[in-house]
């Protein structure tokens, strides 16, 4: 990467830029000292206080026998130089995190054009296509818990999905007001509590078949409302009369109580490994939520599913039952500790 141009790569650092400028923190108003000039990259300003970043790189799965992880954190980070020259490097109380990521199902052929020798002597032009991986680079920041109120659930449960990656989740989905969104395997309420939250404008609902985890979401609900009322009695001195705890209650995902056709969207984590049955019992169970899944979803609905099981919801989704009735839009794998890819599908 010596002497490479940070923008050879496509790398849109603005776009990093804008949301760790938009979190409310003192590092956003340092960021933003640095939005005028960031088309200047490679100015020589000094700051007094400059700020602290690292590089890492995550390779997943992705085997490379010539290539370290290491290496590529390294070359990374000498591109997070050449971009904001008066930045520091600080591998332990860093502010900003620059993350390279491999992705292991995407691929791009790319053309290399090479000159070969004939048997005359000339050289003759020929192009060879190889496929090569994609890497995601993004900007993250380091958040400690008392730095974001929402992050407050007082029960657990033995697979209970990370509040930020259900916040991510809903992102990628963005409710509508006024949309029914429905989680089937709702666990102790993870998702339909955060969508209540940060989407108050939709009505999200919570379906479980065990009672204890039933009552677990509750408290849940309880727990992070007044988390929020806090908050904002803090901020304004008024509670916030605008949230509406989710609808929970006790049912199966392979028959759902509740109408045809009347739910927009569906953003669910999926029973996979160890700790949630057996692959053999999913491949029993993934057929029955996908046809309730069909049955309840308005058309034009939409579902974001996560799981490990992605073979087993892969070939599901394929078979005749599910091809005629919903449509993959697209597919992201994710890293929460364990890599699962995450399924956004159309119900047409």
């Amino acid at each position: 990467m010596k002497g490479m141009d940070a923008f050879d790569l496509k790398l849109q650092w603005q776009h990093g830029l804008s949301v760790l400028m938009s979190i409310p923190s003192p590092l956003a108003a340092r960021l933003t000292a640095i939005k005028s000039t960031f088309l200047k990259l490679n100015s020589n300003e000094s700051t007094r206080d400059p700020i602290r970043f690292r590089a890492s790189f995550d390779r997943g799965e992705v085997q490379h026998k010539g290539v370290r992880s290491q290496d590529i954190a390294a070359g990374l980070g000498n591109l997070m130089s050449m971009a904001f020259p008066s930045w520091k490097v600080d591998l332990k109380d860093y502010e900003v995190e620059a993350v390279g990521r491999w992705i292991q199902e995407e691929s791009e052929e790319v053309e290399f054009k090479t000159d070969v020798a004939t048997t005359k002597g000339r050289q003759q032009n020929t192009s060879s296509i190889v496929k090569g991986m994609r890497m995601h680079v993004g900007m993250a920041l380091p958040l400690k818990l008392s730095s974001c109120p929402y992050r407050f659930r007082p029960m657990w449960g033995r697979t209970a999905l990370k509040i930020e990656i259900a916040y991510l989740l809903l992102a990628m989905a963005g409710p509508k007001p006024g949309d029914i969104v429905m989680d089937f395997c709702s666990g102790i309420g993870t998702i339909p509590i955060v969508g209540s939250i940060h989407y108050p404008g939709s009505l999200f609902v919570g379906s479980e078949y065990l009672q204890i985890n039933v009552d677990k979401a509750a408290e849940n609900s309880r727990g992070m409302q007044e988390k929020v009322n806090q908050k904002s009695q803090t901020e304004t001195g008024l509670l916030s009369n605008d949230i509406i705890g989710p609808v929970l209650f006790i049912g199966d995902a392979r028959a759902i109580c509740w109408r045809s056709e009347t739910v927009d969207l569906i953003v669910s984590d999926l029973p996979w490994g160890q700790r949630e049955n057996s692959h053999v019992y999913n491949c029993k169970l993934y057929p029955r939520m996908l046809r309730e899944m069909i049955r309840v979803l308005k058309t034009n609905g939409r579902a974001l599913l996560i799981t490990g099981e992605r073979k087993l919801l892969q070939r599901q989704l394929d078979a005749p039952f599910a091809k005629s009735s919903l449509q993959i839009v697209n597919k992201r794998e994710v890293t929460i500790g364990f890599k699962v890819v995450v399924f956004e599908i159309l119900r047409i």
